[in-house]
């Protein structure tokens, strides 16, 4: 088989399989978006590279959203059932911490601070642009509070919650790594007990 015809067959079984992607799920609503209702606002994303990040709605995803590139097109997809319970301005957060995952190229380097980062970078945009408040940081706690953290390195909900304050009040527009005014937690001492 010729090299064009393999890569064609190859890239249609790449959008079958994005098809497939979509009806796994219990609702998708919309398909692959280049911009999506979310919070009140339409919203728009491009990645480090300047291409159009396209976003899915997918019911079942286990959590709010999630960055991932798929046959090399860069992706957001949206548990909307799940981002409809959390207010418009977190809705957009989430979204715009997403969007900073492709912006800061974690989506293909993902680093141990790569959620960190992406929490800070989406706090100093909505500083920036004027749609957040230290008022509206502050009101976020309660729905981030209950998080646990995770393995790919969310921090545990309260100090999260501390992060995204320390990074809506370091004066700085580019320093998303170590915002003034946090201290993280030391790294856990995994041998601990074993003396």
């Amino acid at each position: 088989m010729q090299w064009a015809t393999r890569r064609v067959l190859l890239s249609l079984a790449a959008l079958c399989g994005l098809g497939f992607l979509g009806t796994a799920s219990a609702n998708t609503s919309g398909g692959l978006q280049a911009r999506i209702h979310l919070g009140g606002q339409e919203l728009t994303c491009r990645d480090f590279r300047g291409q159009t990040v396209r976003s899915i709605q997918m019911d079942d995803l286990g959590d709010v959203a999630h960055a991932r590139i798929v046959n090399r097109m860069p992706i957001i997809t949206l548990n909307k059932r799940r981002l409809d319970t959390l207010p418009d301005k977190l809705q957009v957060f989430f979204f715009n911490h997403e969007c900073a995952h492709h912006i800061l190229g974690h989506v293909f380097y993902p680093t141990q601070t790569s959620e960190n980062e992406a929490d800070c970078y989406a706090i100093k945009v909505g500083r920036k642009d004027g749609s957040l408040t230290r008022a509206d940081v502050e009101a976020f706690s309660p729905y981030i509070a209950v998080s646990r953290g995770s393995a790919f390195g969310h921090l545990p909900g309260p100090l999260r919650s501390q992060r995204l304050l320390a990074c809506f009040d370091d004066p700085s527009e580019e320093n998303i790594a170590e915002p003034a005014g946090f201290t993280p937690p030391p790294p856990p001492v995994l041998a601990e007990g074993l003396r």
